[in-house]
């Protein structure tokens, strides 16, 4: 009696690609900058820093955010379709909310420093 062995060949059901993990990566690390870049905007103001320190972290920021709120939406239109031609419907829909909230955590920084610039240039 001889042993055979069956070797059972399975396609991958999840198919991330390296590009779709790699983008989702830089939101997360992009977005953590964004929350680095407020907090050294509020540690500025408690130590105060010069004026034009601040003004270059609200640039940074404003900027870094503008990229961000872009680049989530055009994740979350790709996650959108991947969730209706893939069979693993949850971790679409957990990436599409994780899209949605840097998505409007980025246009609520970028509006925030836009108005904190418009402001802090009036005064001077």
């Amino acid at each position: 009696m001889a042993n055979k062995l069956k070797f059972k060949y399975s396609k991958k059901l999840l198919s991330n690609t390296l590009t779709y993990k790699f983008s989702m990566t830089l939101n997360l690390a992009v977005t953590a900058f964004c929350v680095i870049l407020i907090t050294l905007y509020i540690i500025g103001n408690y130590q105060n820093f010069q004026d034009e320190n601040q003004q270059w972290i609200l640039t940074v920021l404003s900027y870094v955010a503008i990229f961000n709120s872009l680049f989530s939406i055009v994740l979350l239109v790709e996650t959108a379709i991947k969730l209706f031609t893939e069979k693993h419907q949850i971790k679409n829909i957990i990436n599409m909310i994780a899209l949605f909230c840097s998505a409007m955590f980025c246009i609520f920084c970028t509006g925030t420093s836009n108005i904190i610039g418009y402001i802090s240039g009036g005064i001077r």
